[in-house]
């Protein structure tokens, strides 16, 4: 019985402060809609396939040497995002990115017990994300024969221009900011309410002071009240 009247008062606070639960989810979304339309610069994202394999396999060590390659996929990650491979990125692109820019672009992954690497770059611009992702491809392609001695990589698909936007994603952002905007909402009216020290009721007198009520005052608003 005591947590039912506990919980009636917490909604009846909540009830009392009404505007305030209202206003700030909505302030909050608000900012969040000006902020991913208005301020934040779009994210895109490309990608291009590679597949490392041996051109002539042994029947009889066919398995042996597939899951010597899938034990090698990490060490070609690595290879994708050294130094060697991305300085001869930026030299063919004009310098227009340094190596530690490109870096920062890709990301590199790939499938449990697969030989293909997924070369995702993500960019500003669609067109930069494909150039940028078409020439580590090209560049690892051609470089990882002669650092590995592997006779067999091939570009199994080439990055597009219509790459997707990946940030910001408004009705996302516009979701969170809800969500936000309730709990900051519900933590200022408790907070409102644990700073207020005034007595509002007669239950209110009987708990915190200790004392019976004998009789209640009404309040007049006016001069015309009071005559009556």
């Amino acid at each position: 019985m005591e947590e039912f009247i506990e919980l009636r008062k917490l909604i009846n606070i909540l009830k009392k402060r009404f505007r305030i639960l209202i206003v700030v989810p909505i302030v909050c979304l608000i900012m969040s809609v000006i902020f991913s339309v208005f301020l934040m610069k779009p994210i895109y994202s490309t990608s291009t396939q590679v597949l490392v394999s041996e051109k002539k396999l042994n029947s009889q060590v066919l398995a042996q040497q597939l899951q010597s390659n899938l034990q090698l996929m990490n060490t070609y990650t690595e290879i994708i995002k050294s130094p060697r491979i991305l300085n001869t990125v930026s030299r063919n692109l004009n310098d227009k990115y340094s190596s530690d820019e490109i870096l920062s672009m890709i990301t590199v992954s790939n499938h449990a017990d697969s030989q293909i690497l997924n070369i995702e770059v993500r960019n500003e611009s669609r067109e930069a994300a494909s150039k940028v992702a078409n020439e580590v491809a090209k560049v690892f392609s051609k470089d990882v024969s002669k650092i590995m001695k592997i006779d067999n990589v091939s570009i199994l698909s080439k990055a597009e221009h219509n790459g997707d936007q990946v940030s910001p994603k408004p009705l996302v952002n516009a979701g969170l900011s809800i969500v936000i905007g309730v709990v900051l909402a519900i933590m200022t009216i408790f907070t409102i309410e644990l700073f207020d020290k005034r007595i509002k009721n007669e239950e209110e007198v009987e708990s915190i002071l200790g004392l019976p009520v004998l009789g209640t005052i009404y309040r007049f608003e006016n001069e015309m009240e009071v005559k009556r």
